[in-house]
């Protein structure tokens, strides 16, 4: 069964995914961003020539990997929940690299627009 958080961002790409201002952004980025909901199955946006894909599963290697509750992370995606305050409060918690982190907070902030 796939959980509402991964729904949401396969909508997001797939609403914005073709998207001039998106393309521009991950323009050159190579990088996966895996997602671990605690209460779930893990999926991966994997970032790759200019295109973002949801990848089902776990990827080796990813560039950063963010684990949190279902409901956390479906909130973090909907812009519900802050993603600042929920690191600082431990709600999430993130691993790899934190500024890679930060883009994807960044990236599906423009995905909600």
């Amino acid at each position: 069964m796939i959980m509402a958080s991964e729904e949401i961002l396969k909508g997001m790409l797939e609403k914005h995914g073709n998207d001039e201002a998106v393309k521009k952004e991950i323009a050159g980025m190579n990088k996966s961003f895996q997602f671990k909901p605690t209460d779930g199955k893990p999926y991966c946006i994997r970032i790759a020539e200019g295109n973002a894909s949801l990848v089902q599963g776990e990827v080796p290697d990813a560039t950063v990997t963010i684990s949190a509750n279902e409901e956390t992370l479906t909130g973090l995606f909907t812009g519900s929940i802050d993603p600042v305050m929920s690191y600082m409060t431990g709600k999430i918690k993130i691993s790899g690299d934190m500024m890679s982190a930060m883009k994807i907070t960044g990236l599906v902030k423009n995905f909600r627009k």
